[in-house]
């Protein structure tokens, strides 16, 4: 009788181990489910919009993993990720270069209008992970706008993670509606006009490791790289409260991180190890919350544009913006221009480059309201700190200057200067009595810049530093109009600063327009580096009707130093 039972039991158990899983659990829902089941093609033709969504409706709303396997989907429409619902390629790191590979979604609905639907809206606990998306109707010589590429349509907890967004126009909307403790993580593109709009954040946002770079196109030819000089914007921030930002990077915005004023308010937060290359504005502040901005180990690089500049505050501000550990550089105009009535400080920092133009422009204007420079180090030797405007008050105190201390207050601000370090002023050698010299750093009406030159400093170049130009056309010029005292000839002589890189002009077109005439000179100003070399001798009016023109239609950089007109005394 035992052995009978036995044997009935495990037939029993054969026999249960055969039936499908559903006759046991015919209720359980579901976990994870692949877009290929419900029909997708990932050809590239094929619409595979009504796969993804049922797909993922089919998860709705306990939640779960819609797998997307290697391919090329194309989504006529628009997408929407239920809540708990995560939609996830192949990807498990963030990529580059990868339209085309992976699990790509191709977006084509919306152009011509930055406000329509969504391309992928995303709900409380929703997910979008190992994605790449491409607009493959997109044209760098004519930017198409079209609605936002990912956004949150309201809720908590939307999660973006290891995405390539290659070029959206717009990247991710966490603002137009509600987005507490977003979290963005490992997401790479080279959205065209905004990157990531952040705002209504009641609770704790965290963006971490996002790199926006040319990962789809740059280029002058077609006018992309002109295009986003003028009306690109990585990061904007209006509303959020102790948004944590770390290991971020953008190159070739206009603007790299704007902190803006919505109707919800404006920001404060801890921003780490953030960076903006090749912009012109680096850091926009139009309002920050009283607790401020935290910016610790930012690099700034503003070389863009008219009169590029790391960071500009506006007169509305007037919160709180320190930054910590950070290094300025770059070609630029300006290290910060700031207004308004709040506070700035920079603790520890490195100014690099500034005054790109060689006119005398401070590194730090005040226009308006407080600051506080601690700890710094000035590389360049050229004004520091000017107060103007309604600047109300500044510390400037224990820093290293490389060049003479320049801090100016005609807005007779409470100013408090002490234990900064100071180097001597440059050395400008005196000429014999009559003789005219002009450096590059005179103000007009002596000299005049025409086109794109660049400055640099010190490096036994005459004064201040020189001012180069790259190889070109002749379209660049640099043009020394000295007065004369009067009438005579004059030896006119040009001064060639140093070739550290080797990659001077040996042909640099040097014109004198003298009284009677005009004459040209050809440089080798790599083989004449460092030293004063002689044009000829000239007869020369009274007054400014006499110039000297260097030209960059050369075979290398050129040079714009100074000029020395000595009188021929018979």
């Amino acid at each position: 009788m035992k052995v009978f039972a036995r044997m009935v039991f495990s037939a029993m158990l054969l026999y249960a181990c055969a039936l499908p899983f559903h006759a046991f659990a015919a209720d359980a829902p579901l976990s994870q489910v692949n877009v290929r089941n419900y029909g997708a093609k990932g050809d590239g033709v094929t619409d595979d919009t009504a796969a993804f969504q049922n797909a993922m409706d089919a998860l709705s709303p306990q939640g779960g993993i819609v797998n997307v396997p290697v391919g090329n989907y194309l989504i006529k429409t628009h997408l929407s990720i239920p809540e708990n619902v995560t939609l996830e390629g192949v990807w498990k790191v963030p990529t580059a270069f990868s339209q085309y590979h992976g699990s790509t979604l191709l977006a084509v609905e919306g152009a011509g209008s930055e406000n329509g639907t969504p391309f992928i809206s995303m709900h409380t606990n929703s997910v979008l992970k190992g994605i790449t998306i491409y607009y493959p109707n997109q044209n760098p010589s004519h930017i198409i706008p079209y609605p936002w590429c990912v956004s949150c349509a309201g809720g908590d907890n939307i999660s973006v993670i290891d995405c390539l967004l290659v070029n959206p126009y717009q990247g991710v909307d966490l603002g137009t509606h509600p987005s507490g403790r977003h979290f963005i993580n490992g997401l790479y593109g080279q959205p065209l006009r905004r990157g990531i709009f952040v705002d209504q954040c009641y609770d704790i946002g965290r963006i971490q490791n996002v790199h926006f770079w040319t990962f789809w196109k740059w280029d002058a030819q077609s006018g992309i790289r002109d295009w986003m000089w003028k009306h690109s914007e990585a990061f904007i921030f209006g509303r959020t409260d102790w948004e944590y930002v770390f290991n971020t990077f953008v190159f070739g915005y206009h603007i790299g991180y704007r902190f803006i004023q919505t109707k919800t308010g404006a920001m404060n937060g801890n921003l780490v190890g953030i960076g903006a290359d090749a912009s012109q504005i680096a850091v926009d502040v139009e309002q920050t919350q009283t607790p401020g901005l935290l910016i610790t180990n930012g690099e700034f690089v503003s070389f863009a544009g008219e009169k590029p500049t790391e960071v500009v505050v506006a007169p509305s501000h007037t919160g709180v913006v320190q930054f910590s550990n950070c290094s300025f550089w770059g070609p630029a105009y300006q290290i910060a221009h700031l207004d308004g009535t709040g506070t700035v400080s920079f603790t520890g920092c490195n100014f690099v480059d500034w005054d790109n133009n060689g006119k005398g422009i401070p590194a730090i204007d005040l226009e308006g309201g407080n600051l506080i420079v601690n700890g710094c180090n000035f590389i360049k030797p050229a004004p520091q700190v000017l107060l103007s405007g309604k600047a109300e008050s500044a510390v400037v105190m224990g820093n290293r200057m490389a060049g003479p201390l320049k801090i100016s207050n005609p807005a007779h601000a409470n100013l408090q200067v002490g234990l900064n370090v100071a180097g001597k002023a440059p050395f400008i050698p005196k000429a014999k009595p009559g003789t005219v010299q002009v450096d590059d750093s005179e103000s007009s009406p002596y000299f005049k810049l025409i086109g794109t030159w660049n400055f640099v400093s010190g490096g036994g170049n005459f004064g201040l530093g020189a001012h180069w130009a790259p190889k070109g056309n002749g379209s660049s010029k640099a043009i020394f109009r000295p007065g004369i005292p009067k009438n005579g000839k004059y030896i006119v002589s040009v001064f060639i600063g140093p070739d550290p890189n080797g990659d001077h002009a040996t042909n640099e077109p040097v014109t004198v327009r003298y009284a009677t005439g005009v004459k040209t000179k050809l440089i080798n100003t790599h083989a004449e580096a460092g030293r004063w070399v002689t044009l000829g001798e000239f007869p020369l009016k009274a007054g400014m009707s006499s110039f000297v023109v260097i030209s960059n239609k050369a075979n290398g950089n050129v040079l714009a130093d100074a000029i020395r007109l000595t009188p021929v005394r018979r």
